[in-house]
């Protein structure tokens, strides 16, 4: 009974992988002191299963509607900092105008606009006038029951965004809801602390998706995957499946840093956008556990993808490498993983943008181990995910916010363990 209690404790509260735990960290000791700003939302394989806090007391404008179609930043909070999804569904027109706003402390929540396709529910909003930027946009919130059409449904979710120019925070929530949804319905948040604290609003499926029943099974003598089915919606590439684990393995933590990388038939390392899932009770000296995994949408189906799932090997150190750019390819080792190789740099209004080409183990990973310092030695992050350059495999744009001279930037990254594949895991799924 009390391992069953802790692994619903789990399930209700879920902590942040110690995979993804562990390359952020490894990212976060090699980088000099910097500002940031803390985000619940990774650009690896960050899971959506996590507790979230929000609200304040609710209102709403009669023509606060009509004044948000006017305001360029409102109705972009997607194609602004929202992941590769968000801004596909946002690019497709698969947004609903939203205007629904809260106050907390003084501070004005509004919330701009959401994206329902069948898999996640993204809700954009804005804080104006963020007076906070130092810490996350959680400390505005608080605990939340979600209910749809007033029925409480349970739920997973987690946020990225950006302070702006200007001095607002934009971001994106996204919810993942443990049920089978309706096409419309009325999501509504109400604050645990605060049972006045209370916002509801409109949402409704947009957009088509193409699903393929798999079935297949493979097994090594103390873990089973059961892959279950692949959707293709606009948003994201969703794989669904579960696993068994022998109830030593699971509390030896074998399998904690047991991670995922998805290829499809052209070689392409699909972009890791969230995951999650959850157990039952121990059977049998087994422990099932369904799992999710969002990664990057595709425009077009593949003809199949393989599933390769690997274990993260953690760095004892972090070794920088740097390379100055003088016009001409610059390739930097990154270890055992491989390396880069910088094609091309820009530098226009305000943007540095790297063009990369990857060698290696994971091409996407490698790609979002980047940065580069000007003459001074300051550095400069990309807020964004690197994106393949369309109609290549292995080559990758980063954009990065730097007023910088192109003569003046020298590129960073660093020396990472090759991920351990798991090779009796691995599967490819051939999609009708």
């Amino acid at each position: 009974m009390e391992k069953w209690e802790k692994q619903m404790s789990v399930n209700s509260n879920p902590q942040i992988p110690k995979s993804v735990d562990q390359r952020i960290n490894e990212t976060l000791r090699s980088l000099p002191n910097k500002k940031r700003v803390p985000r619940f939302y990774y650009p690896v394989a960050a899971v959506i299963l996590v507790g979230f806090l929000l609200f304040g007391v609710s209102f709403m404008s009669p023509t606060l509607a009509e004044t948000l179609k006017s305001v360029p930043v409102i109705g972009s909070i997607f194609k602004m900092v929202g992941d590769i999804g968000a801004q596909k569904g946002e690019e497709k027109g698969l947004t609903t105008l939203l205007g629904q706003q809260v106050e907390i402390n003084g501070q004005v929540i509004t919330f701009t606009e959401s994206l329902y396709d069948g898999s996640q529910i993204h809700i954009g909003y804005l804080i104006e006038s963020y007076t906070n930027k130092t810490a996350s946009t959680a400390d505005l919130l608080s605990p939340l029951k979600l209910t749809v059409n007033g029925k409480h449904v349970s739920y997973g979710m987690g946020e990225r965004g950006e302070i702006l120019e200007n001095g607002d925070y934009a971001g994106v929530i996204s919810i993942k809801i443990d049920q089978k949804l309706p096409e419309s319905f009325t999501l509504g948040i109400q604050s645990l602390n605060e049972k006045s604290m209370y916002v509801e609003l409109p949402i409704t499926k947009q957009g088509e998706n193409r699903s393929t029943l798999v079935n297949q099974t493979v097994e090594t003598n103390d873990l089973t995957i059961h892959y279950d089915k692949v959707t293709f919606f606009p948003t994201s590439t969703e794989i669904a499946f579960r696993q068994v684990i022998d109830e030593k393995a699971f509390e030896s933590k074998k399998y904690d840093w047991m991670d995922y990388q998805v290829v499809d038939d052209q070689g392409r390392v699909l972009q890791p956008l969230s995951g999650g899932g959850g157990g039952g009770p121990t059977k049998d000296g087994k422990i099932l556990q369904t799992m999710t995994q969002y990664f990057e949408p595709l425009e077009s189906l593949p003809k199949s993808l393989t599933i390769k799932p690997y274990l993260l090997a953690g760095n004892d150190k972090v070794e920088e490498v740097k390379g100055n750019w003088v016009g001409e390819n610059l390739t930097l080792s990154q270890g055992d993983i491989g390396e880069i190789t910088v094609v091309d740099i820009m530098s226009k209004n305000g943007i540095v943008t790297l063009t990369v080409e990857t060698d290696g183990e994971d091409a996407y990973w490698q790609a979002n181990s980047i940065w580069i310092e000007d003459k001074n030695g300051k550095s400069y992050y990309s807020e964004q995910a690197p994106k393949r350059v369309e109609g290549t495999i292995k080559q990758y744009v980063i954009e990065c916010k730097a007023d910088v001279a192109v003569e003046d930037i020298k590129v960073v990254t660093y020396k990472q363990k090759a991920p351990k594949f798991l090779e009796d895991l691995e599967v490819t799924i051939e999609l009708k």
